[in-house]
């Protein structure tokens, strides 16, 4: 298999509205698009019974996210996403110009941040994670 690019990271939330709010709001990403999935077909591809599920998906640049929202899920009250050093997928990292300057911004909307932007290594990046909705941590990326 040769890949050729990534179409996009598929994220299960809780409440379609707030995620897409915090998405466009706060990441400052585009609504590129909202769909609606229902039926037997859907049901086999994504291997759930009975999907009833609204679909939007935001961009910026290259990166595409679909938020799911399952809407018949029981499963939906609780998120156990890993912790940053288990298996599976921990983060989203997002590229910015200055990560001081969107650190006080989205910690005055409410978000809690693990800490202040930091360097961890010599001309290494400046770097801050925090929780965005539905738990997926989110990264801060400025390059040095």
């Amino acid at each position: 298999m040769v890949v050729k690019d990534i179409v996009h990271v598929g994220i299960s939330v809780i409440d379609l509205e707030k995620s897409v709010r915090f998405y466009t709001d706060v990441m400052q990403m585009d609504l590129d698009y909202r769909t609606k999935n229902k039926g037997e077909i859907i049901s086999r591809i994504v291997g759930v019974e009975n999907v009833d599920m609204d679909v939007a998906v935001v961009r910026k640049a290259g990166l595409r996210i679909e938020l799911l929202d399952y809407k018949n899920s029981e499963k939906k009250r609780s998120i156990n996403y890993p912790a940053q050093d288990q298996p599976g997928l921990v983060h989203i990292s997002f590229l910015v110009d200055d990560v001081q300057k969107e650190y006080e911004k989205i910690k005055a909307m409410g978000f809690e941040f693990n800490s202040p932007p930091m360097v961890a290594r010599d001309n290494g990046p400046k770097i801050a994670y925090f929780k965005g909705v539905d738990n997926v941590v989110i990264e801060l990326f400025e390059k040095a």
